[in-house]
């Protein structure tokens, strides 16, 4: 085919191009239905549903509700803070204590012989066979026979008897023999073979450091106790909410042994050290346990109210947080709405305290705020599309004339 004859083939094919696309383009008119737009006689512009212009947002009633948008004012308002934590139920330290022995000598009987018993203040807790203690009887025996045989002899001698007497008395006493032994050694003149050995302290058995046959000294542990009336409480507290805990402070513990109930405590103790790998501070909590209810190594919840005092707050859910900002918008009125950078303090109670950026009285966006915040990342374009040009500018539609023509084809 020779040069000539294919620029002709180009021509014919570019003019049934041309062909179809206006003729298309005149279905196109003639099918849809006519779109009139409201034009302003003073600017012969279209009125947008919703503009955008850098941080700033209008809409119109319709567009405003379909978006659902909602406002409220900032506010002064009291706030409170209620922080929750896990924790672990822990042996009261200043209660833990070891029954230990005075004298020495072979164990030949336990009175108590299981772990998690109880032991009153001054309970008979073992027997114990003991020269040291035989010895202690009979040397105040021997001054009790001294006073009672010399007691018509001179002032001097009678003196000496007595401190010698009572001497050895105060021996059997820091022997930790009772009372009640004394008595009787005093009444019956006759020595025991075994001493018993009572409680200094009450408590519940931890431990049972000894057997029967086990041979003692002065100062060995006999039985590790614990006194469980109170116990203490270990929460874990996230360094952001740190601040709001201190010494003294009521702390409510519920556990799932015990629906419905609350135990009350105090924070006694803030730990010096931060736990790097959880990013919490352990904070100790005192707790009266008189029914015994609360176990070592239980597992509780911990709740504690702190009080924020009185700050401007807005509802949370006018919040964007970006990570690097905090945002809320202001209306100026009621379809221009601004975005505006705050600092922010605490939350509770559904709100947030508004340390700087909005004054009381100022009126923030609740809901849609987010499809706000897209407008001014679209710009105009997003805002508009579908009803006119990028760039902010309507496009009117084409007239009722130019539609009839469209129509003829």
């Amino acid at each position: 085919m020779s040069d000539r004859a294919r620029s002709k083939q180009k021509m014919l094919a570019g003019a049934i191009a041309a062909v179809l696309a206006l003729g298309g383009a005149g279905y196109y008119y003639a099918v849809q239905p006519v779109k009139t737009m409201v034009v302003n006689h003073s600017d012969h512009q279209a009125a947008a549903p919703v503009t955008a212009s850098g941080d700033v947002v209008t809409l119109d009633a319709r567009a405003r509700q379909l978006a659902g948008v909602q406002t409220a004012q900032a506010a002064a308002r009291v706030l409170t803070k209620e922080l929750k934590a896990t924790g672990k139920i822990d042996f009261n330290a200043s209660g833990q204590t070891y029954i230990t022995s005075r004298i020495e000598g072979r164990v030949d009987e336990l009175y108590v012989t299981a772990d998690g018993a109880y032991i009153a203040p001054g309970q008979a807790i073992a027997a114990v066979y003991s020269p040291t203690y035989i010895a202690a009887q009979e040397e105040y025996l021997l001054t009790l026979e001294n006073v009672r045989r010399l007691r018509d002899a001179g002032e001097d001698v009678v003196q000496i008897n007595n401190r010698l007497r009572d001497a050895a008395r105060r021996k059997l006493q820091l022997l930790n023999a009772s009372e009640q032994d004394i008595t009787r050694l005093e009444h019956t003149r006759q020595a025991q073979d075994h001493m018993t050995i009572y409680a200094q302290f009450g408590g519940t058995v931890l431990e049972k450091q000894v057997l029967p046959g086990t041979y003692i000294m002065p100062g060995d542990k006999l039985y590790s106790l614990s006194d469980l009336s109170s116990v203490w409480l270990y929460a874990d507290i996230y360094e952001k909410d740190l601040a709001g805990i201190t010494p003294g402070q009521p702390v409510a513990v519920t556990s799932s042994a015990y629906p419905g109930e609350t135990f009350s405590g105090r924070v006694t103790l803030i730990h010096p050290v931060l736990d790097d790998a959880t990013r919490t501070v352990k904070v100790r909590v005192e707790l009266a346990n008189p029914a015994g209810k609360l176990k070592p190594n239980m597992l509780v919840q911990a709740a504690v109210r702190i009080p924020l005092g009185e700050k401007l707050v807005v509802p949370e859910s006018s919040l964007l947080d970006t990570g690097s900002r905090k945002i809320v918008f202001v209306a100026q009125n009621d379809r221009t709405f601004v975005k505006r950078d705050i600092v922010t303090g605490q939350a509770a109670e559904g709100y947030i305290q508004v340390l700087s950026g909005l004054q009381a009285g100022e009126t923030v966006v609740t809901a849609a705020a987010f499809l706000l915040d897209s407008q001014t990342q679209l710009g105009s374009f997003g805002s508009h599309a579908g009803h006119g040009a990028a760039g902010g500018q309507t496009t009117p539609a084409p007239d009722a004339g130019q539609h009839s023509g469209h129509s003829g084809h």
